[in-house]
């Protein structure tokens, strides 16, 4: 058939041989041909009109297929009759008589001749018998004739069989020797693939299979092109497999998209092709229009045109890479291929649609990926290159990719989800412990701003903000699934800001108090902040805010709700929605800031410990030390949020125990804050006995004083300055006072304070709040 096509429209010269009885004279009989193939002929897309007018019928002499016989080894010998063209014959079959072996006289319209096809001998059985079990058939040559018998055996050993190395390198042979043929029918083929869905199915991880994956693949589609078939179309569909080639009219293509309607893993696979994108589907490949240009359009002969081949594989079986190690195939594979052509570097890409296997209830980040057939030494392996994801959420996952190949998009573990069991327990946890440290930040917060003695040191305002910021932080985490729920895509930006800017604001407060203690307790003299808690408040709240505005000025999207689940309360969650702006604006930023605080958690450690082993003249209260130690350490340890560092834990085998402690600690930092600096600070306490205590617990204002001897209005004595070291811990450093009790630290007393931002003040005393200028 040859085509002519101007502006789209088509005009086909078409050939058929038309077999007819009729003691009709030629010129009558003409005409009739000519009316009964009047008619509107459609398939698919593609409809022909064909009228009278342009019908041309000539009349020609065939001579019938001459006798012929068939030598067979495996088989026997076969002698086929002299047979009318378009018609077929049976000779008995040699092993089993009661059936036959036909074969067909066939008209060749291009020659006007008639001709003989190849026998089918399918239903003769064998003259010699197979052996019982995969490793015999190893000597076994596999020809045309006992093709099918031999795939037949195999699938008919297979339950019995082991699958081991030896077994799976004789059947990837026979699948070979069959590729090997110069014609393979659709029945031979739909043999092989069902032998290919029995394995796949076993999920056999072994590294002797994975020898066979290239071959394996590789086989399967040249089996495809090999299939000889009259139809437009041809399938093939098994449990979890299926094979589709197809021939379209280059003219005429405008794209082609093949999609699995519905799967069930190893149940109901239907396939389906559309010249649109598929919307949903299971697993889908668009390939654009402009791939015309390798499908042979130079040719008006449709048998010299290229195929396109579609391949899905329902089980990932088939597809390991022993080189991923946080990554795991997510969807099954989906392939496209054309035929006698190198797709590569397409200007247009081809879109593919994959659903996500497991759904991906955390956002994790997902990569498409293609099979890259000489990664891993040949063995075979995913590969990132030419493929990048336009499009995620919970199910499933749209990647562009300019080369066509064995697609699937990989789930990177390193963010994925637990199981739900642990996800609604960890989801409790974080809820009621957010709730009770909400709870205890707002008992903090009041306590110090209704007591102005506790918070007019520059440590006292630092908690502060930082109480402020973790209070904001559980208040917007706790109503962020209330507010989703209102399903508006502004709000829920705004919600998912204002609880990434809260948790930066925390992060920073936590690093300004390391920054404070490292002042105030290791570089202490001559230290001189002008302004120093407005500058705090500004690189506290403001460095913050920066973050979240550039984040918005690229693009306002990044925020969002990326899945709904009724199963995983906590998906439903407005939140960071791309990956990469999540891992350099949280994780980044923290791990800085962690990095920061821990060093300065050392330091501050190693230097109490340096001055209580100058100070501490005897060993007999060491056990008093030690938990004197203890406490300060848990005490720093929550209020520069090292705590937050157990998620950089959460890996491999323990990842489930580090997650437990990151939201068990995490979600009650506010309530050890209460703790450390309310319950068990000395000034607190007394203050909160003068204000808000009757009877007998009721403090009075001046009873705190009676230790040093001093009244309201009494000035400070001089300071004895016997060396350096006794000037500096007779008196107690402004940053801790908001951190240590007295004990803490030999020699000091919880009343005395060096003044950051105090200029030339290295001496100064302060009494209740008292300091000299």
């Amino acid at each position: 058939m040859a085509a002519l096509c101007v502006h789209s429209l088509c005009s086909y010269v078409c050939k058929a041989t038309v077999k007819t009885t009729s003691l009709e004279i030629p010129e009558v009989l003409s005409l009739k041909i000519k009316e009964l193939l009047n008619d509107t002929y459609k398939e698919g897309p593609f409809s022909l009109y064909v009228k009278p007018e342009d019908v041309a019928v000539k009349s020609i002499a065939l001579v019938g297929c001459p006798e012929s016989f068939f030598v067979t080894r495996y088989n026997g010998n076969y002698s086929w009759p002299v047979t009318s063209p378009a018609s077929e014959t049976e000779v008995s079959c040699r092993k089993n008589p009661l059936q036959f072996a036909q074969r067909s006289c066939e008209i060749s319209v291009e020659l006007e001749q008639a001709f003989w096809k190849k026998p089918n001998a399918t239903k003769c059985k064998l003259l010699e018998k197979l052996p019982n079990n995969i490793l015999d058939l190893q000597d076994i040559k596999l020809t045309e004739e006992n093709a099918q018998d031999v795939v037949q055996h195999i699938l008919y050993l297979l339950p019995d069989a082991r699958l081991h190395a030896e077994e799976l390198e004789i059947i990837a042979s026979k699948i070979s020797d069959i590729v090997e043929l110069a014609d393979v029918s659709v029945t031979l083929a739909e043999s092989v693939l069902a032998i290919l869905d029995y394995i796949l199915l076993q999920e056999i991880e072994d590294e002797n299979f994975r020898k066979i994956t290239n071959s394996i693949l590789k086989m399967t589609e040249e089996m495809g092109y090999k299939v000889t078939y009259t139809e437009r179309n041809m399938s093939v569909i098994t449990t979890s497999l299926a094979l589709l080639v197809l021939r379209p009219d280059p003219g005429l293509f405008r794209g082609l998209a093949f999609g699995i309607a519905s799967y069930n893993r190893g149940v109901d696979l239907k396939i389906s092709v559309q010249e649109n994108p598929f919307r949903k589907a299971l697993a889908s490949v668009f390939l654009p229009k402009s791939l015309k240009n390798f499908l042979g359009i130079e040719y008006s002969d449709p048998d010299k045109r290229s195929k396109i081949q579609f391949k899905f594989f329902g089980t990932t079986s088939l597809f390991l890479d022993d080189s991923l190690t946080m990554e795991r195939l997510n969807t099954y594979v989906v392939s496209a291929s054309i035929e006698n052509a190198s797709i590569q570097n397409l200007n247009e890409p081809v879109t593919v649609t994959l659903h996500h296997i497991d759904q991906n209830r955390g956002n994790a980040a997902v990569h498409c990926v293609f099979w890259d057939f000489g990664k891993n030494n040949g063995l075979g392996g995913w590969n990132t290159s030419g493929c990048e994801m336009e499009y995620t959420d919970m199910n499933y996952t749209i990647c562009f990719c300019n080369h066509l190949t064995h697609f699937g998009v990989l789930l990177d573990l390193a963010r994925t989800e637990i199981d739900v069991t642990h996800d609604h327990i960890l989801t409790l946890i974080s809820y009621a412990g957010c709730g009770a440290s909400s709870l205890f930040l707002g008992i903090t917060l009041l306590t110090y701003l209704t007591l102005e003695k506790v918070r007019r040191d520059n440590p006292s305002k630092i908690l502060l903000n930082l109480c402020a910021a973790l209070l904001m932080l559980n208040i917007v985490f706790l109503t962020n699934s209330w507010l989703t729920s209102f399903n508006q895509t502004g709000l829920c930006i705004t919600v998912a800001m204002l609880l990434h800017y809260f948790l930066l604001a925390a992060f920073t407060w936590m690093c300004l108090e390391s920054v404070h203690f490292y002042l105030a307790l290791v570089k202490v003299f001559n230290v001189y902040v002008p302004k120093y808690i407005l500058k705090c408040c500004i690189a506290g709240w403001g460095i913050p805010a920066i973050v979240i505005t550039l984040v918005l000025i690229i693009n306002k999207d990044f925020y969002g709700n990326g899945s709904l689940s009724k199963s995983h309360p906590y998906s439903n969650f407005c939140w960071i929605q791309d990956n990469t702006v999540f891992y350099i604006s949280v994780v980044a930023y923290f791990f800085l800031i962690f990095l920061m605080n821990t060093a300065m958690f050392i330091t501050v450690l190693l230097q109490i410990h340096s001055v209580k082993t100058r100070t501490q003249k005897t060993s007999r209260f060491w056990k008093r030390g030690a938990l004197q130690d203890l406490k300060s350490a848990f005490s720093l340890m929550f209020l520069l949020g090292l705590t937050w560092g157990f998620a950089f834990f959460a890996w491999g085998a323990v990842r489930i125990f580090f997650l437990y402690l990151f939201s068990i600690f995490n979600t009650l930092q506010g309530f050890f804050i209460f703790v450390f600096h309310c319950l068990m600070k000395d000034e607190v306490v007394k203050q909160c006995r003068v204000h808000f205590c009757w009877g007998r617990f009721r403090l009075s204002s001046y009873s705190d004083w009676s230790r040093s001897g001093a009244t309201a209005g009494s000035t400070p004595k001089h300071l004895n300055h016997r060396s350096p070291s006794q000037a500096l811990w007779s008196i107690h450093s402004n940053g801790t006072s908001s951190t240590f009790n007295a004990d803490l630290l030999p020699m000091t007393s919880p009343d005395t304070n060096f003044k950051i931002g105090k200029k030339n003040c290295v001496h100064c005393v302060d009494y209740n709040g008292y300091v000299p200028q």
